[in-house]
């Protein structure tokens, strides 16, 4: 397989030769915001080429264009300079959920904000004592079902119900972001590795329930155990990682006590709630185990699809499950002498832009203006 993860080098940056611009900056920024260089040389008053000779760091733009790519961006001018970790989309490999609707374009944006989040990191990092990944290795011949099994062993996780899936990820390493549709929509969750931290980003539309929360990110869990050398999109992969999810979140061990011997709907919706995954989900695992036929369980998926509410059960309902580690991070940071504007001139964005990647709700009233009839 191939390892396209970036080097240190890449991470860092090699913007020297280019005075104290940093090509790869440009092109984070641009491609976070949804803008083409054709669009956002529009905006700043210069050529498309210009913008492209700047993203190749041919060219290093003007202050007074500087300040108003920054202006465009909602980044400070600081943003676009050398000398800060810097993990270039173009380097680093990540898995998605959304195969088939995904342009390049949306992956590159979710990309985008994936280097942002790890920046995060990176800075608490200076400040804050994160707790170490803890990954196992996994054999190249390993099937789903024992990466599964392993990882259940590596984290010393009890045979029964995973209560808190998110908050054990975080315990272990690893980084679980929810950023908003507009950032990560046709994408709807994926996961990266950048240097050794691991990184999962969902979306609202994964956390509108909490069971396809817990499912995706033991999806994107099965991706970073299984493919995380590996560069290759396609439906096999996606498969392999649902079949992890599944072995991880429900073990077949366990399901041949737990699951009725017969298709009963209301035993799996009970059942469903103590294990944390969606009848559906164990409609699948009663095929598996030989309980129900294929028919039946077309009928019994019809038969939820009309009875089960999605957003029964919100992610917030189940705090185990609502990602925390940055923001207390950032608490503890602050309570050093590092408070959000120390983050904010580290990342040289915004203190408004920070708080949102940390996770914090927006309290501030909202202005609406109503015209006069």
């Amino acid at each position: 397989m191939r390892d396209n993860s970036p080097s240190l080098f890449d991470l860092l940056g090699s913007g020297q030769a280019h005075g104290r611009f940093e090509p790869a900056r440009l092109t984070q920024a641009r491609v976070r915001s949804s803008l083409t260089k054709t669009e956002l040389a529009a905006e700043v008053g210069v050529s498309p080429a210009a913008i492209g000779q700047y993203e190749a760091g041919v060219n290093s733009p003007r202050a007074d264009v500087l300040e108003r790519l920054a202006r465009v961006l909602d980044v400070r001018p600081g943003f676009f300079g050398v000398g800060r970790p810097l993990a270039r989309i173009d380097t680093v490999n990540a898995h998605f959920r959304s195969l088939r609707s995904a342009r390049v374009s949306d992956r590159q944006k979710a990309l985008a904000t994936a280097t942002l989040v790890w920046e995060l990191t990176f800075a608490l990092e200076r400040f804050v004592k994160l707790p170490e990944t803890n990954l196992p290795k996994v054999g190249a011949d390993s099937s789903p079902a024992d990466a599964a099994a392993l990882l259940r062993r590596h984290w010393s996780l009890p045979d029964g119900p995973i209560k808190h899936l998110v908050a054990t990820a975080e315990s272990h390493g690893v980084v679980v972001a929810v950023r908003p549709l507009a950032e990560i929509e046709a994408v709807d969750a994926f996961s990266v590795v950048i240097v050794d931290r691991p990184i999962i980003i969902t979306s609202p539309r994964r956390t509108e329930n909490v069971f396809k929360h817990r499912f995706s990110i033991a999806h994107e869990i099965g991706h970073l155990l299984l493919h995380v050398d590996s560069g290759e999109h396609s439906a096999a992969i996606e498969k392999e990682a649902d079949e992890f999810a599944a072995a991880f979140l429900t073990p077949a061990a366990s399901m041949e006590t737990a699951l009725p011997n017969r298709l009963d709907l209301a035993a799996l919706h009970r059942i469903g709630r103590t294990w944390g995954v969606s009848p559906t989900s164990l409609v699948r695992r009663m095929v598996e185990r030989g309980r129900t036929t294929e028919s039946s369980a077309r009928r019994a998926y019809q038969r939820l699809s009309t009875v089960y509410d999605d957003k029964a059960d919100p992610t917030n309902a189940y705090p185990g499950e609502v990602p925390t580690l940055l923001r207390k991070a950032a608490e503890l940071a602050g309570d050093h002498g590092a408070p959000v504007s120390v983050l904010a001139e580290a990342l040289k964005i915004s203190a408004w832009q920070v708080r949102d990647l940390l996770g914090e709700v927006d309290l501030r009233p909202v202005l609406r203006l109503v015209g006069s009839e």
